[in-house]
């Protein structure tokens, strides 16, 4: 296998068509896409990261109306937000590399301080290949690297469930880690919608894992 990374900047509205809004405001900063998919009417949702003012973000949603819907929660300093959106130019082109190419688009893809979205997709040399050129010119993409696919298998967080990582996210998004410790395992199940006693096992299980990872 294969990976390679390029940056792309989204040309026209952006990403969704709130995005150019979110994109100028001074007090938010976008940092990454988690989770990006099309559904069968053609619209977009996609889950991503923010920092800054969530009320100002909902403003501009709320405003813009390529937006279908969307919610916004905050952990901490960090805004998660799910957006169904109309489909812009840089979101289909974003979306026809995982739905017409043989290749895994890996996640999260992130924002660059210049607004430009970095991301890395997984294939052979032909299909990587393929994809780039499918690319339409005005999202001036630059490669960045090609080259074998090293799977991460000795860093702790892949050895971590989707589930465990959602609740270490929390877990350090509410200060549970900090010291003085800010957070209790009751704020991160209330970010997580889980029972203390099950927020509980996942860190145990998670600080188990980690631990014997850092002295394998």
């Amino acid at each position: 296998m294969r990976t390679a990374t390029i940056r792309l900047a989204a040309p026209g509205s952006g990403l969704h068509p709130a995005d150019n809004g979110v994109a100028d405001h001074p007090d938010i900063e976008r940092v990454a896409i988690d989770q990006i998919a099309v559904l069968d009417d053609g619209t977009g949702v996609a889950l991503c990261r923010l920092r800054g003012d969530v009320e100002e973000l909902r403003a501009i949603l709320s405003e813009s109306a390529g937006i279908s819907a969307f919610h916004a929660s905050v952990t901490d300093e960090t805004i998660h937000v799910f957006v169904h959106f109309e489909q812009t130019a840089a979101a289909a082109a974003l979306l026809a590399l995982r739905r017409s190419h043989e290749l895994v688009v890996r996640t999260p893809i992130r924002w660059l301080s210049d607004g430009r979205l970095e991301i890395s997709a997984v294939g052979d040399d032909a299909t990587l290949q393929d994809s780039l050129d499918g690319l339409p010119e005005d999202l001036h993409v630059e490669l960045v690297e090609i080259g074998e696919y090293a799977p991460e298998t000795n860093h702790p967080e892949s050895l971590l469930t989707d589930k465990q990582l959602e609740v270490l996210d929390a877990a350090l998004g509410v200060g549970y880690y900090e010291e003085p410790r800010r957070g209790t395992q009751a704020d991160v199940a209330d970010a997580v919608g889980l029972a203390p006693a099950t927020v509980g096992e996942h860190l145990r299980r998670i600080e188990g894992k980690v631990l014997r990872a850092l002295r394998e």
